[in-house]
Formats: structure tokens, sequence, C-alpha cells
């Protein structure tokens, strides 16, 4: 790779992503609604994070939401910074009349590819 498509790599790579499961669909838009909020929560550009809504047929559990977050592992990320970012992500969601379990799970980028949209 050269420097510029290195850096388109990794600016993809260091997405976080949430994927929000859901038995009912979301009276609040994902992407005028959430993904704003989300990504102050996440502190990342608009461009840095993806907000998926997946409906699921069934799930276990009592609450409306699952909420699983992959994000890259980065030195700010402490775990004092990702209790915290799931404790507003709990705030938001339940804001909206929504209980939540949320998990998030953060990755080292370098095991990591990703094939980005042609232009």
């Amino acid at each position: 790779f050269d420097q510029l498509s290195r850096e388109v790599l990794d600016s993809h790579l260091n997405m976080p992503l949430l994927k929000i499961f859901s038995q009912q669909p979301l009276p609040v838009s994902a992407k005028d609604v959430l993904h704003p909020a989300l990504m102050i929560i996440w502190k990342v550009p608009e461009d840095a994070l993806k907000v998926l809504v997946l409906p699921t047929h069934e799930m276990s559990g009592d609450e409306d939401l699952y909420i699983d977050v992959r994000a890259m592992v980065k030195p700010a990320r402490t775990q004092e910074v990702i209790d915290k970012a799931m404790a507003d992500m709990r705030d938001l969601f339940q804001s909206h009349g929504y209980t939540t379990n949320i998990r998030v799970e953060l990755y080292d980028s370098s095991l990591q590819t990703n094939l980005p949209k042609r232009k």
C-alpha cells in the first residue's frame, strides 16, 4: 500500500460499528437522530461511525434493544471511557423509551481488513 491507500484503509478500519437489534421498528432515525448523538458519545467524526438497525424476529432477554459495538483499541479508549460511553448510550436509548443490553468489543486494527467503496 502507498501512504494514501493506508490512510483510507485505516480510516475505515477505525470506525466504530454499532449494530442495534430490535424486534420492533425504531421510531427514531438511525441516520438523523441516533448517528449524530452517537458521534458525540464515541467522539468520532461523521464518516468514522456506522449505525445499523437490524430487525430481529426473536431474541432472548427482556430488553427492547441489544446493541453490539465494535471499535478499534486506542489508548484513549480506557475501561473508564468505554463504561461512560455505554452509560451514555443507555441514557440516549432510554430517552427514546428503550431498555438496552449493550456489548462493546474492542479490536486491533492490524487484524482487520476492509474493501472501501469505489468512488
